[in-house]
């Protein structure tokens, strides 16, 4: 009996929580690790993107991170540029584990994570997710603090579009979480043009982050979850195993973009976790 095929198939058609095959592919990685990672290149070609493969490839990715495999850096940032097969792929991961993927398998590859950043076509979460990523590295000391400081002065007058748009969340995001404060002016800016969505995020709340920010770095990075996969299990239970969309293929409604620790979309000032979520 080949329990690595059996439990790369139970992946592939997920309706529950894979406890049990995850558990199996991790006990026998040596040979799980390269149909996994097949999976998440013949996704990222094209080559199969049906909606199996797409299970396998979003399960394998999570165990990929958690053995720092850098290997599959390189096809889920080809995916996140190409805008929506990335949710098709791994759905609400988009706005849940998708820093923390690409924290675990950049290896480094900071250009790839910026280039994310800078191109308008790409899935809107991912570029969000990039520069939470770029923000970490730069906490840990990888990025030096002064260069992601002028990416980020560049990028307020750079980056696409000129309008509302999830990635200036995202900017707004990054400053805070590195306690920029001489980059407040530029963040105000931001919202005095409406690039921030007012209506769920106020410039009040980005200044409360920003003091939260410099006054416990760490806390405030672990407080949004921002940290390497070091248990692909525990990270992919964070996923409600009883909603019909916990499988990558989309379900359509007002909170597909939404985290548990973004601001809810109903407009009350609360987290979403502590609002709307488990009411949709």
């Amino acid at each position: 009996m080949d329990l690595v095929k059996i439990a790369l198939d139970d992946l592939s058609g997920a309706e529950t929580f894979p406890l049990d095959a995850l558990m199996t592919l991790r006990q026998r990685w040596s040979e799980a690790r390269d149909p996994l990672l097949s999976a998440l290149n013949a996704y990222a070609s094209g080559a199969d993107r049906s909606p199996e493969n797409a299970s396998q490839a979003f399960f394998g990715l999570h165990l990929l991170a958690e053995k720092r495999d850098a290997a599959a850096f390189a096809p889920l940032v080809s995916v996140a540029l190409e805008g929506e097969p990335l949710y098709d792929m791994i759905g609400d991961g988009a706005t849940e584990t998708l820093p923390s993927l690409l924290i675990s398998l950049c290896d480094g590859d900071f250009a790839a994570l910026r280039k994310l950043v800078e191109t308008p076509e790409a899935d809107e979460w991912a570029r969000v997710a990039a520069i939470e990523a770029l923000c970490w590295f730069t906490h840990k000391g990888e990025i030096p603090a002064e260069e992601t400081r002028e990416n980020f002065t560049n990028w307020f007058e750079t980056l696409l579009p000129r309008e509302t748009h999830v990635v200036w969340y995202g900017m707004q995001t990054g400053v805070a979480l590195l306690g920029f404060g001489d980059m407040e002016p530029l963040v105000a800016r931001a919202f005095r043009q409406k690039l921030v969505d007012n209506t769920i995020l106020a410039f009040e709340d980005f200044q409360d982050d920003l003091r939260a920010a410099r006054a416990d770095r760490d806390g405030f990075f672990k407080e949004r979850g921002l940290q390497p996969i070091e248990d692909a299990v525990a990270a992919l239970e964070v996923f409600d195993v009883d909603e019909e969309d916990f499988a990558p293929a989309p379900a359509e409604n007002k909170f597909r973009n939404v985290g548990r620790n973004d601001p809810c979309p109903c407009g009350s000032g609360k987290k979403f976790k502590k609002c709307c979520l488990g009411k949709e």
